[in-house]
């Protein structure tokens, strides 16, 4: 019995601190200070919702078999410095079926008449989809290609201050 009650003791011992409460909040935590301040010279990015194919335009898809980004370039026929884009990209098989769709935000600085080349992580993340106009690897097995609608949904440029002549 001495042992049993011996043993008993020595167990509460080791396991005691080990089941008792832990305090998990942690003293004297401040909100970081936010250093961005805008100052009133900042241009405001503007919203333009729908933008027609006059505004911008997006050319040169490309998703080869095996990569993970998907490229294109967007033209910005726009008046001002396009900051960000909205888009949805739909996915579609051989015969037109619906493979996937998306919507994406890219942030970009695109000038006003000026092309540049955009990048998104790609859809694919089995990599065994390839767009029907990139090069087509020599070795595929079992590969399936896919084209590509994209619209722009939202259109974000930045406007001139305001006093500040362009």
């Amino acid at each position: 019995m001495k042992r049993i009650s011996l043993f008993l003791a020595f167990a509460v011992a080791l396991v005691g601190p080990i089941l008792s409460a832990q305090r998990t909040t942690r003293a004297n935590l401040r909100p970081a200070q936010s250093g961005a301040v805008e100052s009133a010279a900042t241009p405001v990015p503007y919203v333009l919702v729908s933008p027609g194919v006059e505004t911008l335009r997006v050319t040169g898809y490309d998703k080869p078999l095996r990569s993970r980004r998907e490229t294109f370039f967007v033209t910005n026929h726009a008046e001002s410095e396009a900051v960000r884009l909205a888009l949805t990209i739909e996915y579609l098989d051989a015969s037109g079926r619906q493979l996937h769709k998306r919507s994406a935000a890219v942030d970009c600085e695109i000038p006003a008449g000026e092309t540049r080349n955009l990048s998104l992580p790609s859809w694919d993340k089995q990599q065994s989809f390839y767009y029907t106009h990139s090069t087509v690897p020599t070795r595929t097995e079992q590969a399936t290609p896919y084209d590509v609608r994209i619209s722009v949904d939202t259109l974000y440029v930045k406007m001139a201050p305001t006093g500040v002549e362009r």
